[in-house]
């Protein structure tokens, strides 16, 4: 940097002005890479080579002269100061970045920590809850109908842990894994299959964890109470949105509502809270084909006060195998 500041002041041919103007340069230069000590030390240099070069070319320096360069000297020291503090302010902030990312690095690394060991305790509590239906067959069906519960709330928590940058879920995504884990859960060779005709938006969190639960009540629901006596059939799972609402549809094959008494039990209390939850009206009504058709139309942006929407039509059950995937 002194080489700089020697080469500008006694470059040849220069003008007192332009070569003080050109002298700030190298100043400017050595306090944004170097700090403001080397900066005033270019300023120092700079004002000793203006006085030198008066000197050298008037023989002696006048009074309005030496204001000159010190007026130079002192804006030199000025624009060190500022681009010295400006160098410092983003140097800061530069650290507190670091910082603020370390920070963040080791937070994400407990929240791993911590929900990997939420999953495990989750996954041991499924298993007790199965293994327990097994060994008291009286409440078998309770326990089992708690274990996916639990479940529903395991695919939600599962896609938190991977810290998406927004808190919502892919409504096709989390369905067809939920579906999936309820089509595992039928006893093998009972001949009920699940098909599902999903779309794809992204719902909150909250709003996911409501509407799979009603999907898993609802799907557990027919199961039990549709198809007795080995009797085969299809339930159809739909889910879509129109407009400002979203519609979910699940449709059975089975008995009817007719031939079942009607009856409030836990599920169908539980379904009930859930729907009220998400601003939505359940309704349901016999199928097209036979069998069951509940409906739950939901907004898309729950309303303040929970005013449900109005009632709209159940989407028909299509015919048995044309779509999805059936189940054993």
């Amino acid at each position: 940097m002194a080489v700089i500041i020697l080469a500008a002041g006694l470059l040849p041919g220069l003008g007192m002005a332009p070569r003080m103007l050109l002298l700030l340069i190298p100043v400017v230069l050595a306090s944004a890479a170097f700090g403001l000590a080397v900066g005033l030390a270019s300023a120092t240099l700079g004002f000793a080579l203006i006085l030198w070069q008066m000197l050298r070319q008037a023989g002696t320096i006048g009074l309005e002269a030496f204001i000159d360069a010190f007026l130079w000297f002192a804006v030199a020291k000025l624009a060190a100061s500022l681009v010295a503090l400006q160098r410092r302010q983003l140097r800061r902030q530069a650290a507190g970045r670091r910082e603020a990312e370390q920070a963040a690095e080791q937070q994400g690394l407990l929240l791993d920590e911590m929900s990997h060991r939420v999953r495990n305790d989750m996954q041991r509590l499924i298993g007790m809850l199965q293994a327990q239906a097994r060994s008291e067959p009286q409440a078998a069906q309770a326990l089992q109908r708690a274990a996916g519960r639990v479940q529903v709330l395991g695919r939600l928590h599962q896609r938190l842990s991977r810290r998406a940058e927004t808190a919502v879920v892919d409504s096709k995504v989390f369905l067809e894994g939920l579906i999936e884990d309820l089509r595992s859960g039928i006893e093998p060779g009972r001949p009920v299959g699940l098909t599902a005709n999903l779309e794809s938006h992204a719902l909150p969190l909250a709003m996911a964890a409501d509407l799979g639960l009603v999907v898993n009540e609802l799907v557990t629901n027919a199961l039990k109470h549709g198809f007795p006596g080995n009797r085969p059939g299809v339930i159809r799972i739909a889910f879509g949105r129109d407009d400002g609402t979203y519609s979910l549809a699940v449709a059975d094959t089975g008995i009817g509502l007719a031939a079942e008494p009607a009856r409030q039990g836990t599920g169908q209390r539980l379904i009930q809270a859930l729907a009220s939850q998400l601003g939505g009206r359940m309704s349901f009504a016999q199928g097209e084909v036979g069998g069951t058709q509940f409906s739950l139309v939901f907004p898309v942006q729950r309303p303040e006060g929970g005013a449900p929407p109005p009632e709209v039509p159940p989407v028909p059950l299509a015919p048995t195998g044309t779509e999805g995937n059936s189940g054993r």
